[in-house]
């Protein structure tokens, strides 16, 4: 469970992976070991999963990006396995989520163009095994950009 000094920390995080340690404590009223030695529980932990940059695709020549709605033929374990063993070695997939419903996974996919889209469809996403239909949401603008979860108004 999170006490109110790791919700803080967690928030602080979110928007600045890259500030220092003395920084941190000072933002938090800690002393540089106290929060350092929080930030490494929470790493331990699995709270704190990971750091990476926050990467703009649009400005990196992606200006599509859809989310893929996929059924497929059965939910056997073995049908999971499959598509899951496939879907991570599909280089255009960035991520892959499995839901509940009509729909059993949606993709989020990344393409430079409607040509470089059709061709991902075709030359990847189609070969993924028990796939019974697919339906491509196109996504124009994000009108909640850089949310970060508020640990602290969680309660």
């Amino acid at each position: 469970m999170l006490d109110s000094i790791d919700a803080k920390i967690l928030n602080i995080l979110q928007t600045n992976a890259k500030i220092t340690n003395l920084d941190l404590a000072d933002r938090i009223n800690l002393s540089p070991t106290a929060c350092l030695s929080r930030v490494k529980k929470l790493e331990k932990s699995g709270v704190i999963s990971g750091y990476k940059a926050e990467i703009d695709p649009t400005k990196a020549g992606y200006s599509i990006c859809g989310l893929v709605l996929i059924r497929i033929s059965n939910n056997t374990k073995e049908a999971a396995a499959d598509f899951t063993k496939a879907i991570l070695k599909s280089p255009s997939i960035i991520e892959c989520n499995m839901t509940a419903g009509k729909i059993d996974y949606v993709a989020k996919v990344f393409a430079k163009d409607f040509q470089h889209y059709e061709a991902i469809v075709r030359d990847e996403l189609s070969a993924l095994p028990h796939i019974v239909s697919m339906e491509t949401l196109f996504l124009f603008s994000n009108l909640v950009p850089n949310a970060i979860f508020d640990f602290e108004g969680q309660s």
